[in-house]
């Protein structure tokens, strides 16, 4: 019988993270000339900031993402007006 247990390897709750597709290659460009890869860089980022968060931080400050709402938006409440139906006004002939 299989055991129902998850793979031993993989964490919980591991970190996923997105950036846009030309930032992501920039990134990975600027790494590979100097002989690094993504997944070592992430990890001494962490590493640096858990000896100095407060120096790591602010050497980050004017490279911060803003901040994204989080989250599935809002549905429309029943008191908003529904937008308009094309096709629904009427023209007059001559």
């Amino acid at each position: 019988m299989a055991s129902r247990r998850g793979d031993r390897h993989r964490d919980p709750s591991g970190l996923t993270v997105r950036p846009g597709a030309e930032l992501k290659q920039q990134a990975t460009d600027a790494l590979n000339d100097r002989d690094r890869e993504m997944r070592a860089f992430v990890v001494a980022c962490l590493n640096a900031l858990v000896a100095d968060p407060d120096a790591f931080l602010e050497r980050l400050n004017e490279h911060w993402p803003a901040e994204k709402p989080r989250g599935r938006p809002r549905k429309p409440t029943p008191s908003q007006p529904a937008p308009p139906e094309q096709g629904s006004s009427k023209e007059t002939e001559n």
